[in-house]
């Protein structure tokens, strides 16, 4: 695999992303791709892939933010609508993203300690919200100038670690429910690369200014969980460069959006040179997990072998999930080779310390 190789990839993937995402059913996961497709016009060097974004983000403008009901279906958008921002200036976009932001912070259910709930009156935690709200917390943090509400970034980033992580792995559980002291069974993949990609963004908007003592101190116990975590992670690699549905099951289904999950969370933390990762087999894990999403990009664009929306359940039912393309997934990994062809990561092997 060289970078000309990623290039051609991620050309066919974000032309197809493109076109579909202005097309398509709505789904929850169109706010990933719309973000993907940003990332891909940075490393592009292309502005087809903004206008496409724009496009779909057009009518969501001229309706405002949705701020009502379960945030998991429209929580994610507040990330590209800050990227947009970043991109284009227009503050329609920043005052898009404050509203929602505005509603987790001020509106949204949290269990007794702080952590966002998105389906009350259910008290319970998922993986994947981390993702949903962090991110965007520290992005918007950094952009206005609010340490405070960095903090409270990192502080969401550590509540999720503190009800979902599995102490014998470092990994973490898809759902804990909060009154039954209690946990879903399965050490899921996907939900586990959310944590995993979250981490560092928000590590890097809080480093990105000045910070205290007791900031700094949280920041460290969230690159502790990271390094733990993706040290686990890389342990349970395929030789395909997959992962496992469920990940440490390698009687479960080998799916394609873990790794693009990995693979942007591996090219991350190398990049940032994550205190306790074990560098030099995660250059390896990150070249082969980049191989894997390449080969899985067909010649039309589209990113196949995901798992379908997922949610909780036993091996059996995380089994049963049918595999296909899907937005959220095809978001991902358009970040993931952004990334890499952006720094070229892989191509220089870490010393072995």
């Amino acid at each position: 695999m060289d970078s000309a190789e990623i290039r051609d990839a991620l050309e066919r993937l974000t032309a197809n992303a493109s076109r579909d995402l202005l097309i398509k059913q709505p789904h929850w996961g169109d706010a990933i791709l719309c973000d993907g497709l940003l990332y891909a016009s940075r490393a592009l060097k292309s502005d087809t892939p903004v206008e496409a974004a724009q496009r779909w983000f057009e009518p969501k403008l001229a309706a405002g933010p949705r701020t009502n009901g379960w945030f998991w279906f429209w929580a994610a958008e507040a990330l590209p609508a800050l990227d947009l921002y970043l991109q284009t200036n227009d503050p329609r976009y920043l005052e898009y993203a404050r509203a929602i932001v505005g509603f987790l912070e001020n509106s949204a259910a949290r269990t007794p300690d702080g952590a966002f709930v998105p389906h009350p009156p259910a008290l319970e935690v998922w993986i994947d919200v981390c993702y949903f709200t962090a991110p965007a917390l520290a992005l918007l943090g950094r952009i206005s100038g609010s340490a405070a509400m960095r903090e409270r970034a990192a502080d969401q980033m550590i509540v999720h670690r503190d009800h979902l992580i599995d102490s014998k792995s470092g990994l973490f559980w898809h759902v804990a429910y909060v009154d039954r002291k209690s946990h879903s069974p399965c050490l899921w993949a996907r939900g586990n690369s959310w944590f995993s990609i979250a981490a560092p963004q928000v590590i890097a908007e809080i480093e990105a200014a000045a910070v205290s003592q007791a900031l700094a101190a949280k920041v460290e116990k969230i690159s502790a969980a990271l390094a733990l975590q993706l040290n686990k992670v890389i342990s349970l690699q395929d030789e395909s460069g997959l992962w496992h549905t469920v990940i440490d099951r390698d009687d479960s289904d080998l799916e394609s959006s873990a790794a693009a999950g990995f693979a942007h969370a591996l090219g991350r933390a190398l990049r940032r040179r994550l205190p306790g990762l074990d560098a030099a087999r995660a250059h390896n894990a990150y070249s082969r997990a980049l191989g894997a999403i390449t080969s899985k990009i067909d010649a039309h664009g589209a990113f196949n072998g995901v798992s379908q929306q997922t949610p909780p359940g036993d091996f059996a039912f995380y089994n049963s999930i049918e595999i296909g393309t899907a937005p959220f997934a095809t978001g991902v990994c358009m970040m993931a080779l952004s990334e890499a062809l952006e720094t070229e990561t892989w191509l220089t092997k870490p010393k072995k310390s």
